[in-house]
């Protein structure tokens, strides 16, 4: 149940790929899919080709799907290498393509292939251009690469080892042993006739392979090449980080209400338990009836206070961090807990009570004077108003100190 809830929340439910085939300054052709992700397995939805604006994209694009881009065409260079320079540094790798370009004025994409990568280049004037429309038009944009090379994943698919080159639409690959070796742009007169491919049982035009790899390797969290934008990694990580903030409090609501139900239903079994019974059996049914109540009210007013608290003075995780900060070496904490329960309490008043403004810390030690030692620090820390050792043994057998202490905390 818990990896499943894991899985909901961290899993985009649909992805747009969207291909641009530039063709001059102001020319584009756009390739276009949708899919989506039913737990493990990831479906074609429907598919376009051929759109020529932005406004044409935005159209067939669902509302709130975000959109993974991959750019070809004109201004865009590829090399394939196998012996290029040994450093993964771009500068380094640019001056292999291009001798005299300026690393400012390019980007630049490296995508493994079997027995080398394939280098891809592009103008960042030329990028940003293409990605200040895909804002305009509202979409969030998760990833932006160049080239085709996202259909790699399904080359065992598309072709065989006796195949010398794969043509998809306006690419054209060259192969040897079923390996990618190099890659060209064909003009649009040189276009063969699109066929439909199959591809783990999805059919589609070829023209649409391209956009259907970049969105099926995006939806499905696998890792391929794109461009390492930091504004659209930085969107990237905001819409999944939304994503998962809507549906835990989904499902955070369907939980309470599964607790409501299942105290509903509780409460009606032991009412029909009365009045099946008389005498002192409905009144020890009746204590049982009250103990539920009081247990309900208990819970409800934790969920209640879990939906409703106020902000602390101190952030747990802060606490946490300034504890960890002065711990020194030889010292080992084995529980941290911040509000612990108490034990006596919950069991004489029958529900769950916490200490507030408290902390309790069990770790181990290497001798009593470093425990002191640290003991003394954490005193000095800001929301720590009193520290105590409210238990300390020797374990013979580790050689170490087991210890536990008690934080007060400032109001």
């Amino acid at each position: 149940m818990f990896a499943a809830m894991a899985s909901y929340l961290k899993h985009i439910p649909q992805v747009a790929g969207v291909e641009l085939s530039l063709a001059g300054e102001h020319t584009l052709t756009a390739n276009l899919v949708v899919v989506k992700r039913v737990r493990a397995k990831v479906h074609f939805v429907n598919g376009e080709y051929g759109l020529t604006d932005f406004n044409a994209i935005k159209g067939h694009v669902p509302n709130g799907v975000p959109v993974a881009l991959t750019i070809s065409g004109k201004g865009i260079i590829h090399r394939t290498t196998t012996n290029g320079p040994s450093s993964d540094n771009d500068a380094d790798l640019l001056r292999h393509v291009l001798p005299n370009a300026k690393p400012d004025d390019f980007y630049l994409q490296q995508t493994p292939l079997e027995g080398g990568k394939m280098l891809s280049v592009a103008r960042r004037k030329l990028v940003d251009d293409i990605l200040a429309q895909i804002d305009t038009q509202g979409l969030v944009l998760l990833s932006v690469g160049l080239g085709p090379f996202a259909v790699d994943l399904f080359k065992d698919y598309l072709c065989n080892a006796d195949m010398e080159s794969l043509t998809l639409g306006r690419h054209r690959f060259a192969l040897q042993q079923g390996v990618f070796t190099g890659y060209d742009f064909l003009p649009q007169e040189a276009t063969p006739w699109a066929k439909r491919v199959d591809i783990a049982n999805e059919q589609l035009n070829e023209r649409l392979v391209p956009a259907f790899a970049t969105a099926f390797q995006t939806i499905s969290d696998l890792s391929f090449a794109q461009l390492p934008i930091a504004r659209t990694l930085a969107k990237s990580v905001d819409y999944r980080q939304q994503l998962a903030f809507k549906r835990s409090g989904i499902a955070l609501m369907a939980l309470f209400l599964l607790l409501l139900l299942g105290n509903a239903l509780s409460f009606m079994h032991y009412t029909e338990k009365v009045a099946d019974f008389a005498g002192s059996d409905a009144l020890t049914i009746q204590r049982e009836i009250d103990a539920l109540r009081q247990q309900t009210a208990a819970r409800e007013e934790l969920l209640g206070g879990l939906w409703h608290a106020e902000t602390p003075r101190w952030g747990m995780a802060y606490m946490a961090d300034r504890i960890a900060d002065s711990l020194p070496e030889g010292i080992m904490l084995d529980e941290l807990a911040v509000y612990p329960r108490d034990e006596a309490m919950s069991r004489r008043q029958r529900r769950p009570v916490h200490t507030p403004s408290a902390m309790r810390i069990k770790g181990t030690c290497k001798d009593m004077p470093l425990l002191n030692g640290w003991i003394k620090q954490v005193r000095m820390l800001a929301f720590c108003q009193a520290v105590e050792i409210e238990e300390y043994g020797f374990d013979g057998r580790g050689g170490v100190g087991a210890f536990t202490l008690y934080l007060t905390l400032e109001p």
